[in-house]
Formats: C-alpha cells, structure tokens, sequence
C-alpha cells in the first residue's frame, strides 16, 4: 500500500473517531437541563402567583388550589398565609363559586379553630366581587 493513502486512511479514521466522541458529548450535555428542570418545586409563593394573575384560566385556578393541598402540610403555612390563599381564591375573577367552597370546606376541616374566620373572608370576598 502506498504510503500516502495508508496516511490518508489512517486520518480519515482520526478525523471520524474525534467526530463522534464530539457528538456524544453534545448529546449528553442537552438531555442534563431537561432532568434538571423536573426537579424543580413549586413553593407557596408560586401557587399564590398564579392565584392573582388575572391571566389564569380556569384550568390553572384549579390545579393550583389542588397543589396547595396536596403540599399543604409539606409547607407549614402560618395563619396570614391560610387565609390570604382563600381571599386571594375567592377574588379571581375565574373562580368557581363551587371551586371557593371545596376551598372552605378543605381549610376548615384541616383547621377547625379557623373555621369562622374562613367564613368572614369568603363573605368579605364575595362582598368585594
């Protein structure tokens, strides 16, 4: 075999192996950040972001009042907060008159000691609607 295309065998080979070693490690390094975005959580302060923009659809009032209560002992939430959830829920200008009584209904059996006063800020809401 000549030299010259034993040579150019050789690099082309090269050339091909530092190719696909570049190309899976490009691959590997974009399927990182989509793992790393799953992880993220969803704090109290977000679900209540999506509560008073009045952009949120039906839809979105609904799935962030179920993720407060299925994180709700997870975020051991003050009294203020409770209640600023339902006020803030019961102001939307979307929300469900039956959405604002599950609301009531859930709170109240999770904190019977509140549960007039979870009365007084629907009555309140309503009023200001």
């Amino acid at each position: 075999m000549n030299p010259n295309a034993f040579f150019i065998v050789i690099s082309f080979v090269v050339v091909l192996g530092v190719f696909l070693i570049t190309l899976l490690s490009v691959l590997r390094k974009k399927q990182n950040p989509t793992l790393k975005s799953q992880k993220k959580t969803i704090d109290f302060q977000t679900v209540m972001l999506l509560l008073e923009s009045k952009y949120s659809t039906i839809k979105d009032i609904e799935r962030a009042s179920r993720y407060f209560f299925d994180n709700y002992t997870k975020w051991n939430l003050n009294k203020s907060q409770k209640q600023n959830f339902l006020f803030v829920l019961c102001l939307h200008q979307n929300t469900t008159s039956k959405m604002i009584l599950q609301a009531q209904e859930q709170l109240s059996k999770l904190n019977p000691d509140m549960k007039k006063d979870f009365e007084r800020i629907v009555k309140k809401a309503i009023d200001l609607r």
